[in-house]
């Protein structure tokens, strides 16, 4: 009696935890325990277990970081503390079931992993595991995701990708257990090692864009020091207090991250040679366009090529200036083919043979999926799937807040679409089209679609500036060709991209076959690994 009422009192005494008991990454039970220790904790939920299994570690719940971290088993242990106990069923060779060729046995939370007897090379992987290098880091990454998040597992089995939640996911994930192990400031090292171990997992959110990179610089970029996990840890390090930080807050006086160079070779034109440019400059000008003269006119173009792409790469004029001094691109807009040809040889028709034939259908069946936003519920059957496309690709790179640039305004996803295509009445007055419209959506200063009409084989697309007061009507009646016409134009006039739309217009660039610019682009490399992981 005595000693029932003793071991009552120690029950009271000892402090009150939720601790949750897994096995192989499932949750067994959930209970309420009254412990002093881990170790008792430990002994506790071996009751529980549903067939052998060997102890791999125990966590703590952490209300700083909102994580479970691994604890010490001689840790203090207050009410109210949650824990999480890991075991592991042990198969009938003695192997675990998802070790692969790591072998794992019991050890405590000071050396979670560690190289097992039947290791051919236990001093190797040792030291491996030790410097985190080597295949063992994915096997980690891989144990890590059973236990914290296996819906990350069953979404890569069940797609052959990962969604963006999924993703998000595996990235807090592998971040939380880097800054677990190596602290707030990583080596390089670290997490090009973590960048390499997600791709080793989940290959096909591989994205090699030729020969420049290796696939994984979405996730970390060691020459940029950029991607998702970089990001994340960025975000991490803003709840530091300042005794913490590594370096102190400065703002960045860069350039506009949106300014978009064109990546061609220049020279200065010789004497005569700009002599006869200025020449055929004013003959050109001076022709009217049609049929007759269309030879003599893009005959003209070629012979002031050189001069005018010296022109605007290093006196930067505006919209206006380039069409004052050659006003053929308004009335004769297939010159921006020509042009853009010239600039990059074989990549002017890329966007048309890509973009309905392969990357509008599989937009539109992302469209469809669960974890999207409805963006296509209110379409009707009529509308165009190009702009049903452009739509959804706004939503799946959407306007953000973070690197600010010139021209940045605070946009919706929703309303993000107007600053590349804004639909007006098919009536609309040329005077509305220049920006004096009582309910335009957004303030866009860029050139710019407009739709006279709904998006259909039958509507009107203008090229618009407001600012420059540039309009250039298109002869075809396709969405399609009247993007590819304004991504054209922004690259021969040497524009700013929309802040808005960076990420967009990025993603044009890669169906053009051109490099992605910008620092921040591994939302758009995201995208396209995803796009082609569809059949």
């Amino acid at each position: 009696m005595a000693r029932a009422a003793a071991t009552a009192f120690q029950m009271e005494e000892a402090p009150k935890t939720l601790v949750t008991l897994l096995l192989d990454g499932r949750e067994i039970c959930k209970k309420i325990h009254h412990l002093n220790s881990a170790a008792e904790i430990i002994d506790a939920c071996k009751r529980f277990l549903p067939c052998t299994a060997e102890y791999h570690r125990i966590l703590k719940f952490s209300a700083d970081f909102h994580e479970y971290v691994d604890t010490d088993l001689n840790d203090n242990i207050q009410n109210f503390d949650k824990f999480q106990v890991l075991f592991t069923s042990i198969k009938p060779g003695g192997t675990l079931p998802w070790a692969g060729q790591l072998n794992i046995v019991a050890a405590g939370p000071s050396n979670q992993l560690k190289a097992g007897p039947h290791s051919t090379d236990a001093a190797g992987t040792s030291n491996q595991l030790k410097h985190g290098q080597g295949p063992v880091d994915a096997d980690r990454l891989r144990m890590l995701i059973q236990i914290k998040g296996p819906s990350i597992l069953s979404d890569y089995e069940a797609t052959g990708t990962l969604s963006e939640t999924s993703r998000k996911l595996l990235v807090k994930i592998g971040v939380s257990d880097l800054v677990e192990r190596r602290g707030f400031y990583p080596s390089s090292d670290d997490k090009l090692l973590l960048a390499k171990s997600v791709i080793t997992l989940f290959p096909s959110m591989k994205m090699k864009m030729g020969e420049e990179n290796e696939g994984f610089e979405h996730f970390y970029d060691p020459v940029s020091h950029n991607g998702f996990i970089e990001i994340k840890l960025r975000n991490l390090r803003r709840n530091l207090h300042d005794s913490q930080r590594r370096y102190r807050r400065k703002r960045a006086m860069t350039s506009d991250p949106c300014f978009h160079p064109v990546s061609i070779t220049l020279r200065m034109p010789a004497g005569r040679e700009e002599e006869s440019s200025m020449d055929w400059k004013a003959v050109i000008k001076r022709m009217k366009p049609s049929e007759e003269n269309f030879s003599t006119i893009r005959l003209g173009m070629e012979k002031t090529y050189t001069s005018r792409r010296f022109w605007i790469a290093n006196n930067s004029p505006t919209v206006e200036e380039i069409f004052q001094q050659y006003p053929h691109f308004i009335d004769m807009p297939y010159l921006l083919d020509l042009e853009f040809e010239k600039m990059h040889p074989g990549k002017a028709d890329l966007f048309l043979q890509k973009w309905e034939g392969s990357v509008v259908p599989k937009l539109l069946r992302m469209a469809t999926m669960k974890e999207n936003p409805a963006v296509l519920a209110s379409a009707s059957e009529s509308d165009e799937p190009c702009f049903r496309a452009l739509q959804m690709l706004t939503y799946l790179l959407p306007p953000t807040a973070s690197g600010r640039g010139k021209g940045w305004t605070k946009c919706s996803v929703k309303s993000a679409i107007c600053y590349i295509l804004d639909i007006k009445l098919s009536e609309t007055d040329s005077s509305i089209l220049m920006g004096n419209s009582p309910d335009r959506v957004v303030e866009n200063h860029q050139p710019h679609l407009i739709c006279l009409g709904q998006p259909s084989s039958t509507a009107q697309y203008i090229i618009v500036a407001e600012k420059d007061k540039v309009a250039i009507p298109l002869e075809d009646n396709s969405l399609t060709c009247a993007i590819d016409k304004l991504f054209k134009m922004y690259c021969i006039c040497n524009l700013a991209y929309p802040a808005q739309l960076t990420s967009v217009f990025n993603f044009f660039e890669h169906l053009y076959d051109m490099p992605i610019s910008g620092g921040k682009r591994s939302k758009v490399v995201e995208l396209i690994a995803r796009l082609q992981a569809m059949l």
